[in-house]
This record gives C-alpha cells, structure tokens and sequence, in this order.
C-alpha cells in the first residue's frame, strides 16, 4: 500500500482519498473468480494511471469490492465512478465471459448506484476499519458507528470511575 500522506500540487497542499464500494448487477457473487478480480483490479490500476489519481489499495467481498484512491481533487466523484466502473465493466466482460456469463445477462455488470466516502490519511487497520464497517452495514441493521461510540463511552465511563476513586484514596 502507498503512503497516503498529503499531495502536493503547484498551488495546493492536502489530502484527497476516497473509499469507493462498487456491486455487481444483481448482487451476484462474481468476485469468487480470481481471475474476475485480477481483471477488475488491473483496469483499476490502468484508470487511475491515465487519470493521475494514486491506487492505494483494493479488497474483494463475493459480490462487491472496495476501491481506495487518492489525489482525486482534480475530479468530481461521479467522473471517477464512471470511469473505474466504465472501463473495468467492460473489460471484465471482454476478459472473463465465461466466469460471469451464468450471473449476470445484458450489458451491464455493475449495479447503477454506488457507496463513497472522503477519507484522511489512514494505515492498513484504518482501513481494515472502512471495510469492516461497510460489511457489518450490510449483514446487521445497527449503525456501526454508533455502536463503536457507545463502546468507547463506556470505557471512558470505566476509566474514569477508576481513575476518580484513585484520586478519592490519594486525597
């Protein structure tokens, strides 16, 4: 994975990386193909090669992906979908009809909507964190986020009971 620090352009300093999850039509179990993902994944690498924008990571689920870019101030997010989603459906399609000929029909392979979130300089558990949390939104009707922040006031409540009674002793 490449560091995702701050980009420096001519005029602007910052940090432009974007989680985008991209499904399949149909919901379709595509990406248990190994070979239907080194197709998808090399025309992600060759779209962000001709847009200039860094490939920072990529994960596979059955039946969607996660796509990490960065240096994407140049582009509005509906042009960077079409174009990863454009040319890697087409090139799948090309490349491995006959892994995918019996899920999906017509001419479409990616389902029209779309999952993004801005995102700041994060490590490899940061993003096993965006990942994770975009798994438990489709599996569990509860909001991952505020479970974890239910978590994180109940350990703050419990340090600081720890914390209050040990100042209470000392006094």
């Amino acid at each position: 994975m490449s560091n995702m620090g701050l980009v420096h352009s001519r005029s602007t300093v910052g940090s432009s990386n974007i989680h985008f999850q991209f499904t399949p039509k149909y919901r379709r179990e595509v990406f248990q193909s190994k070979k239907v993902q080194e197709v998808c994944d090399q025309a992600y690498r060759e779209v962000a090669q001709k847009l200039g924008v860094i490939y920072h990571a990529h994960e596979f689920g059955p039946e969607h992906d996660h796509l990490f870019v960065g240096n994407t101030m140049k582009y509005k997010v509906s042009y960077l979908v079409q174009r990863f989603k454009g040319y890697s459906s087409k090139k799948i399609r090309a490349e491995c009809w006959d892994e995918i000929k019996d899920k999906l029909w017509g001419d479409s392979f990616w389902h029209d909507g779309y999952f993004h979130e801005f995102i700041g300089r994060f490590t490899n558990d940061s993003m096993k964190y965006y990942i994770e949390r975009q798994q438990k939104k489709h599996w569990t009707d509860e909001d991952y986020d505020y479970v974890m922040y239910q978590r994180h006031q109940e350990e703050r409540k419990k340090s600081s009971t720890t914390e209050s009674s040990s100042l209470a002793d000392w006094m």
